[in-house]
């Protein structure tokens, strides 16, 4: 933010007609951009819990940030209705400069809190598909990393100036000082830039570990890349945040900012939103999502022929060491990890060759989407079902 102080002598002159529409403009983006986040996060509050049937902390952090997002409009709304909020400071009375300013504070600390909250939602979504200790410690790392810079942030704003009334004096006769805005909020600006940058390429090794077809890595790779429209954003709003620290009239060139903040934070809720609404639309994914949120592997039938594979301090599937046992029409059940398998009577007959256990086994490498995460776990038992 630009001092106050001495500033109100270089300001320049504007028709009153253009810089009513641009306020107008300003109001209609951030209604239109605050409402499409709104709905959307409303689709997505009722596929997580109507559909799916599993809200998880990820989908409460995102209705804060969408919340905050409503804040962050009536304090735009109301600055510009009441207090001529990206007027010229020439258009202004001293004391709607003053009221500007206390506003901005506002503006700024609820701006930045709902892009934190987005990118810990997005961290939130990560953890549920990590799959080494390396990519979990990466993420509660960086979700630390956010929610210090935000309380450090929430400290800093209010208490810039001291006293803090220094911060709109425009006679320069209140004794005190004040930290340099310009660079301050020209760094926390770059930070979320970087941070967007850093979520963006966090799980692409993840992801193209996956034993899955190339195009479903690409889709799945797309998909997660939707932020790339939110640093956009936030590059654009970082240009005008430079053209306002060397302003002649930083009241009135405040206005693009307001704008495109309300964009970027309106477009960060999509992005982080619209990957989590495809259950809405395709039941299989809906079955899918409900078994990873569960943490559990696919449901099977409860009668069948069965191997059951119990892994000991497993690194891979294809070095580890197993007891097979074969059941004939053993009832399904849960055991637990601890437990022995299931040993089939001894005058059951068994048809199975060596032949089907190995493609067994194969199968269960390469086609489970778990596996990766069962081959971590200690004393864990998998079932899998073989037809007749």
């Amino acid at each position: 933010m630009a001092s106050a102080s001495g500033s109100i002598g270089n300001l320049s002159q504007h028709v009153v007609g253009d810089e009513q529409k641009r306020q107008n403009l300003m109001i209609g983006v951030s209604i239109a951009m605050t409402m499409v986040s709104l709905a959307c996060v409303g689709l997505r509050v009722y596929t997580r819990a109507f559909v799916v049937r599993n809200m998880g902390a990820e989908d409460w952090t995102i209705v804060a940030a969408a919340a905050f997002t409503l804040v962050l409009m009536l304090e735009i709304i109301a600055g510009a209705k009441e207090f001529k909020l990206g007027f010229s400071g020439s258009s202004m009375t001293t004391l709607d400069m003053q009221h500007n300013i206390k506003l901005t504070l506002g503006i700024i600390v609820v701006y930045k809190l709902v892009m934190t909250l987005v990118k810990i939602s997005i961290l939130i979504i990560y953890l549920r598909f990590a799959v080494s200790k390396t990519f979990e410690r990466l993420c509660k790392g960086t979700m630390c990393l956010l929610a210090t810079y935000q309380f450090l942030l929430i400290i800093i704003v209010p208490t810039q100036c001291r006293p803090l009334h220094k911060l709109w004096d425009f006679t320069g006769t209140v004794q005190g000082r004040c930290i340099n805005a310009n660079d301050f909020y020209s760094f926390t600006s770059a930070f979320h830039i970087v941070m967007d940058l850093w979520i963006l390429a966090l799980p692409i090794k993840m992801f193209l570990s996956i034993k899955r077809p190339t195009r479903e890595k690409v889709a799945l790779c797309f998909v997660f890349s939707l932020g790339i429209f939110t640093t956009i954003c936030s590059i654009v709003r970082y240009q005008y945040l430079r053209l306002f620290t060397v302003s002649k009239d930083p009241f009135f060139d405040t206005l693009p900012i307001n704008t495109w903040s309300m964009v970027e934070v309106s477009v960060a809720i999509l992005c982080a939103s619209l990957p989590t609404l495809r259950p809405l639309f395709s039941k299989a994914q809906r079955s899918r999502t409900m078994e990873a949120l569960q943490k559990r592997p696919p449901a099977i039938p409860h009668v069948g022929r069965v191997i059951s594979i119990s892994f000991s301090s497993i690194k891979s599937s294809r070095d580890s060491t197993s007891t097979i046992s074969i059941g004939k029409e053993i009832e399904m059940g849960t055991y637990q990890m601890d437990a022995p398998p299931p040993v089939p009577p001894k005058d059951a007959k068994l048809s199975d060759t060596a032949s089907e256990r190995r493609n067994a086994l194969r199968d269960l490498e390469s086609n489970d989407p778990f596996a990766d995460e069962y081959q971590q776990r200690m004393q864990e038992t998998i079932y899998l079902k073989l037809g007749r």
